[in-house]
């Protein structure tokens, strides 16, 4: 007993020994916290444990050089893609060569810091420009095909029997075939009658116009960019139905399943409650990921000819304009190219640094090297 309270004692007088990245991700859940407590009163009190727990995983996160440098990247990247058409110098479908008298495919140098392109447009402008076009597109596949995919695993585990067999035989055709080339044939066939969709509403169309922050004019161009979104999502959702089936195969046989089950509780609320935030840990790594795999494969759409269409920035149809003049123009190449590494990096690397973050073992090695004892300097 005397020993245990010297335990109790000892671990009283522990605390985390934080850096300044500790402070501004302490800052960040407070806000998030604040921000809860507002619609939920007393949220606070009832999660002490799981705000705990998010300090802890940042903690973690700011001890990992690679995962420092992802999220600095992404982060840089979704502010380009929120910001980008408003901080760029030129509009998207701006050519100045027709106000200052400058030739086409103008090099790097003082009017253009990154050169101009065959149109005789700014490519900062261009790939600022791109950004928004990237983000966008990224954030609607997941949004689109990850819920689905989420679903159908949570229904075939857990239900298991002739669902399961009849959900994974689906996901099994769809991962058949590679998921580039059914985008393809799916971006190819799509945009003709999604641009009927979208010319029959004006309210559809003025949301997709703002969430690109494209001019009016841009409207007829709208279906390609719709049609590659729908494309990519329609092939995204077969992986997280396969990762979420296999951590639910295991989840619903755990004890605290069967304690829902018997208190009556629907299989719903089991998934939905008990079930899912389980198993979330995997599903958040493979989305972050994913988001890389995301730009990558938009960009090789476009490059194709399957994307956005001039005077729409997008990164993969810049490269692709580019090969047209290469090596004359190198940098319609190298600059586009190099902004699609650092993005797909940034976002790999997080999810490496999340993978470590969200195990709970890894964890817990990493809190005992960030606790100090009262006392000893920072």
């Amino acid at each position: 007993m005397q020993e245990s309270r010297e335990i109790q004692e000892t671990q009283k007088e522990e605390e985390y020994q934080r850096s300044i990245l500790d402070r501004i991700s302490d800052l960040f859940i407070e806000v998030v916290v604040s921000i809860i407590s507002l619609v939920r009163k007393d949220w606070r009190e009832k999660n002490r444990s799981r705000i705990a727990e998010w300090k802890l995983m940042f903690y973690a996160l700011n001890r990992s050089p690679p995962g420092i440098i992802g999220l600095f990247l992404v982060t840089m990247f979704v502010l380009l893609g929120i910001f980008g058409p408003y901080l760029a110098p030129y509009k998207y479908n701006y050519f100045p060569i027709f106000e200052n008298g400058r030739t086409y495919l103008s090099p790097p140098g003082e009017f253009f810091p990154l050169g101009a392109d065959h149109f005789g447009r700014d490519l900062v402008s261009l790939l600022l420009q791109g950004a928004r076009t990237s983000l966008v597109i990224s954030i609607i596949v997941i949004l689109l095909g990850v819920p689905l995919g989420i679903i159908l695993g949570l229904v075939a585990g857990y239900f298991g029997g002739k669902v399961d067999e009849i959900i994974m035989r689906i996901t099994d055709m769809f991962l058949a075939f590679p998921p580039l080339i059914l985008a393809i044939a799916f971006a190819a066939v799509l945009p003709e009658r999604i641009t009927g969709l979208i010319d029959s509403s004006p309210l559809l169309q003025q949301i997709l116009l703002w969430l690109f922050a494209l001019d009016t004019r841009e409207a007829g161009n709208l279906g390609r960019l719709l049609a590659v979104m729908i494309a990519m999502a329609v092939v995204w959702w077969p992986g997280y139905a396969r990762i979420t089936r296999g951590s639910t195969l295991t989840e619903r046989e755990v004890l605290y399943v069967e304690s829902a089950k018997a208190i009556g509780l629907s299989s719903t609320t089991i998934m939905a409650r008990h079930i899912l935030p389980n198993i979330i840990g995997p599903i958040l790594v493979y989305i972050t990921l994913d988001f890389g795999s995301v730009v990558l494969t938009e960009a090789g759409l476009s490059f194709l000819g399957l994307g956005a269409t001039p005077p729409i920035a997008d990164w993969g149809r810049i490269v692709y304009d580019g090969s047209q003049f290469f090596p004359k123009a190198w940098w319609l190449i190298v600059f586009p190219g190099l902004i699609v590494l650092l993005d797909v990096l940034g976002w790999n690397l997080l999810g490496d640094s999340l993978r470590d973050v969200l195990d709970p073992k890894l964890r817990r090695s990493i809190e005992f090297k960030v606790k100090k004892k009262k006392g000893e300097q920072e």
